[in-house]
């Protein structure tokens, strides 16, 4: 019988999925909502997507703030934080008197809380999973997108009819702060590599010394950031070859990936589905999502080439899916287009993290996860934006498709570009360094063959 490693990394990685289900769950059903505040409010098509888009926007966006927090504080303080700022955001959304103010109840404070859930908890699966089960790892945590994303849409439907969405909000506030105090109190800090691999080494005296000064220079340097040494780890994320490209390809992506979440059901009323059909196209959507989601864990790190060319691949065909909505008029065509769009989602949303792992190393991984989040927010909060102004001014979406289509495409040609890019510049990111002294020493850390590599370069310093 197999011994399952780094157990506490796995229990860590499974709270951490039963927690993304209502956090992500409940933004990807406002498609329900948008239509009950446009039924019970005068209110435009533009002013409603941009409360769902702009919360999904900050679920990204304010990771520069909780990356920040969670560097001093801790990663478990942070989701604690975000657990309870989304419970009050709910529950205030509840008592609006106007849609309008659902921008900071709902947008802001359910958004940011969110954002401090999501960027804290897979930083530190990361810490648990450097190199090996990486993938895996951070797949499994978000397979709560598709999870929540599946059980949510018919569940805030069922509750709205019955109940009305100011008491859904109440209902799923409660069930978050349940969920997420219970999975959050496992959020213990990941061991260091030095202790992890410290079994492996039989050290001298002074050899055990030099380990340990090292093992404290690298926990004073994570423990303790200062502005200055915050702004310094960002410099160096920018510098990085590639991150531009990479920044800018996510941000064009998810200026057409959060359409369904929003317009969707909209968009299906105008070519005459009912909203309660509607609500099957996005669960067709959920399904294949958790397919998507489920193929990209099993087989993420065996891929044999570069990660970053399954975006290249899967941006494509989102393109061509979206190129297909200007001649969709069936909800049979709707169920296709869901079900392989849904996929492709699945596997682009929840490799993310593994590729910007990847391209930029575990050395500037916060910093280069913070400015991936900060550009799926930027094409976030705008792309739902552009889909409803399109609407408002001429009853169609027909513009919106057109520009989603071909963002896609942009983005497709910008991740393909970034390897090259890379290989030009000799970009190693699988190359770590901790700094003690005046000393730097290269660590590597893939797995437990690596550590007497360890033990040399410690051994000559």
């Amino acid at each position: 019988m197999a011994v399952v490693k780094n157990k506490w990394g796995w229990v860590v990685t499974f709270c951490a999925f039963v927690l993304c289900v209502p956090f992500t769950g409940i933004p990807s059903s406002f498609g329900v909502i948008f239509v009950k505040l446009q039924e019970e409010y005068e209110i435009s098509d533009l002013e409603t997507g941009w409360i769902g888009s702009v919360a999904f926007g900050m679920f990204f966006f304010a990771s520069p703030i909780s990356t920040g927090l969670f560097k001093r504080f801790g990663h478990r303080k942070v989701v604690f934080g975000g657990v309870f700022m989304s419970c009050i955001g709910l529950v205030a959304s509840s008592f609006v008197p106007h849609p309008t103010y659902l921008f900071l109840t709902y947008s802001v404070i359910y958004g940011v809380g969110s954002n401090f859930f999501d960027n804290a908890s897979l930083n530190l699966i990361s810490d648990y999973f450097p190199n090996k089960n990486s993938a895996r790892a951070t797949c499994f945590a978000t397979l709560g997108w598709s999870v929540g994303s599946l059980i949510l849409n018919p569940v805030v439907e069922i509750l709205c009819e019955h109940v009305g969405w100011r008491n859904t909000f109440r209902i799923l506030s409660g069930m978050l702060l349940v969920i997420g105090v219970a999975c959050a109190s496992t959020f213990k800090p990941a061991p260091q590599a030095w202790e992890r691999n410290w079994k492996h080494l039989e050290a001298t005296q002074e050899e055990t010394k030099a380990l340990q000064r090292q093992k404290e220079a690298a926990s004073s340097e994570q423990t303790h950031h200062t502005l200055k040494q915050y702004v310094k780890s960002f410099s160096k994320a920018f510098a990085a070859p590639g991150i531009f490209l990479w920044f800018i390809g996510n941000v064009f992506l998810n200026l057409s990936l959060i359409f369904p979440f929003v317009n969707m059901i909209k968009f299906m009323t105008t070519i005459g589905i009912p909203e309660f059909r509607g609500t099957l196209v996005l669960m067709a959507m959920g399904i294949t999502d958790l397919i998507g989601r489920t193929s990209a864990g099993l087989f993420g790190d065996r891929l044999p080439f570069h990660i970053v060319y399954v975006y290249g691949l899967s941006s494509a065909v989102m393109a061509l899916g979206i190129f297909s909505l200007l001649f969709m008029t069936s909800f049979t065509g709707m169920i296709v287009f869901g079900a392989g769009f849904g996929f492709f989602l699945g596997v682009v949303n929840s490799m993310l993290f593994k590729a910007c792992m990847d391209l930029f190393g575990n050395k500037i991984l916060a910093e280069a996860w913070t400015l991936t989040m900060v550009s799926a927010g930027l094409g976030i909060m705008i792309g739902p934006s552009i889909a409803g102004a399109a609407y408002d001014n001429t009853q169609s979406f027909t513009i919106a498709f057109y520009i989603g289509g071909s963002l896609c495409i942009v983005a497709a040609i910008a991740f393909v570009v970034i390897p090259v890019v890379q290989r030009r510049k000799n970009w190693n990111p699988k190359s770590l360094s901790i700094h003690s002294s005046s000393t730097e020493v290269s660590i590597l850390t893939e797995d437990a063959q690596e550590v007497l590599k360890v033990y040399d370069l410690l051994s000559s310093v």
